[in-house]
């Protein structure tokens, strides 16, 4: 069966259920001034974190790991400053789960001994890849687009966003053909 080992499932009737073993929340503030909030949060864990747009393009970098992780296995580091703290997305995505890990680490060198793991969820990758999609829309229509390139100090990645669109349709379509449910 598809999907089992990220989805445990139930019958419900002649419709089958899938339960969630924890629900992935994604938040990205409007940027101001070259910052931007950036906020996940699955069960008791969370993640709060004001990012730079500097020195790295992280949100179009994390636009493209999602669009890999959806087209096959597949490891990445996103990295984000939050100056001087820098915090590196580490994805890995394995048939159809994915894990993210995300380290802190103090400072720009990246030391490999003082980094900790400040937030961790496993997950399909629709539960993983869904929420941040829907955030990064609700993110873009809620800005224009001279305003949040301006804000930003960086154009919003239209071309990556359209290809995690077409992705995340195609895997939506899927899984409805299966008959499984998903989280909207």
């Amino acid at each position: 069966m598809w999907l089992v080992a990220a989805y445990p499932e139930r019958q419900v009737g002649r419709h089958k259920i899938l339960t969630m073993n924890q629900k992935l929340r994604v938040s990205f503030e409007s940027p101001q001034h070259g910052f931007m909030s950036l906020r996940l949060s699955s069960g008791t864990e969370s993640f709060v974190a004001v990012v730079s747009h500097a020195p790295y393009d992280s949100l179009r970098d994390l636009i493209e790991t999602l669009c890999a992780a959806l087209a096959g296995d597949y490891e990445a580091i996103v990295k984000w400053n939050s100056e001087p703290e820098e915090y590196d997305f580490k994805l890995a995505a394995r048939d159809d789960s994915i894990k993210l890990d995300i380290a802190r680490y103090p400072d720009h060198r990246r030391l490999a001994e003082p980094s900790s793991t400040v937030f961790s969820f496993s997950g399909s990758k629709l539960e993983a890849c869904l929420p941040f999609w829907k955030e990064l829309r609700g993110l873009h229509r809620r800005i224009a687009q001279d305003e949040f390139d301006r804000q930003w100090r960086r154009e919003f990645p239209e071309r990556e966003m359209q290809e995690l669109t077409k992705r995340i349709r195609s895997l939506k379509h899927e899984v409805e053909s299966k008959g499984l449910n998903y989280v909207r």
